[in-house]
């Protein structure tokens, strides 16, 4: 955790390094803005670790305030730079073609600024329009008939994310009635004064064969305790290495590596909730990360944790990472992985060509 936070500081330091650098070369130079520059880089790349400090202390509202605006600046940030390198390529390939750049630094700071701000309103825009991604898998395993899964992945419920987000996704689900909820880690990712009616509100929400939820790697950063709390007076049933029998299907599921320590002991889990769901039944493994491993008993895996990238061009990072894309992928031994996008967001609180969603699976009886 520590070696995270401190490359994303590293980082975080170094898009602000290169905003400097935009406004030094396009500005007059003098000590002041200097000072300026160097004083506003450094307070701003630490602005997230106040945030943490203020909701650990329970100032949850000025924790808002302040999250709100030093995750929309880092999206800013972060587009600033993806635009900037994009006109830096511009200028660097002009020279060897003999071409003239038209830009003066002070055109390209200010094109480069507008478009980061268009491209912030949109992302703003795009997090709140939940899509639905319908998807039917047919399968011989189940004996007859169909049932219907609704997942939900990513909220990242706290002190940014709450009351709006469930006017959007409760709806939805009314709308949708699934036979199953199930939740695919990291639904909690803060704590605030509004949870116990967060709680209410989904609780509400009861799904004919039942609610089932997995921990992701933020129930176990906010607190364990606390996030297995919020999600059992939710209605949820936590499957912690545990399988169920629901609806002529069997749902598996294992905790989050974060919470069990290691990868070995989250394997070690997962073969121990999947031995418990031996049999001829269709199997559905709940897992937060969109890691499969070889030979798990599963028929259906279905994660969440990537947001899709969240911000482009994030997605390919975490294909790098994790060899999958959103969506259904159908393995080479026949299981299948559905990856979802996530309803939420993390930190800054946007979308940008990654538009949450919740996914409505349907599982179908090939048996006539």
């Amino acid at each position: 955790m520590l070696t995270f936070i401190a490359m994303f500081l590293l980082v975080y330091a170094a898009m602000h390094f290169y905003l400097a650098g935009k406004i030094w070369f396009a500005c007059p130079h003098s000590w002041g803005l200097a000072a300026t520059l160097i004083a506003a880089g450094v307070i701003l790349s630490f602005a997230p670790l106040l945030v943490w400090f203020m909701e650990r202390q329970g100032w949850h509202r000025a924790a808002a305030v302040a999250a709100w605006t030093s995750y929309g600046w880092m999206a800013y940030v972060f587009l600033f730079v993806c635009v900037g390198l994009l006109f830096d390529l511009g200028f660097i390939l002009a020279s060897p073609l003999k071409g003239a750049w038209p830009l003066t630094p002070q055109w390209t700071l200010r094109i480069v600024a507008m478009l980061s701000l268009m491209l912030l309103v949109y992302g703003f825009f795009e997090a709140r329009h939940i899509r639905i991604e319908k998807i039917d898998i047919v399968t011989p395993r189940l004996a007859n008939g169909r049932v219907s899964i609704a997942q939900i992945s990513d909220l990242h419920l706290g002190i940014m994310q709450g009351r709006r987000l469930l006017d959007r996704i409760l709806p939805k689900l009314a709308e949708l009635q699934p036979d199953i909820v199930v939740a695919t880690g990291d639904i909690v990712d803060g704590q605030g004064d509004d949870f116990p009616e967060l709680a209410r509100r989904l609780r509400a929400c009861k799904p004919p064969l039942g609610a089932y939820a997995v921990t992701g790697n933020h129930e176990y950063y906010v607190g364990l305790e606390h996030s297995l709390a919020f999600m059992r007076n939710a209605g949820f049933t936590m499957l912690r290495g545990e399988s169920a029998r629901v609806g002529g299907i069997v749902l598996a599921g294992v905790d989050d590596p974060s919470v069990t320590q290691s990868l070995q002991q989250a394997n070690a889990q997962e073969s121990s909730a999947l031995a418990s769901a031996a049999g001829d039944a269709f199997v559905v493994l709940l897992k937060h990360q969109p890691r499969v491993n070889e030979g798990s008993p599963f028929d259906l895996q279905i994660s969440g944790h990537i947001h899709g990238g969240q911000i482009f061009p994030f997605v390919y990072f975490t294909r790098l990472a994790y060899k999958f894309r959103t969506g259904l992928t159908e393995l080479a031994d026949g299981r299948k992985l559905y990856v979802s996008r996530g309803a939420g967001t993390w930190g800054p609180p946007i979308r940008l060509f990654a538009p949450p969603e919740i996914a409505l699976i349907t599982i179908k009886s090939a048996n006539k």
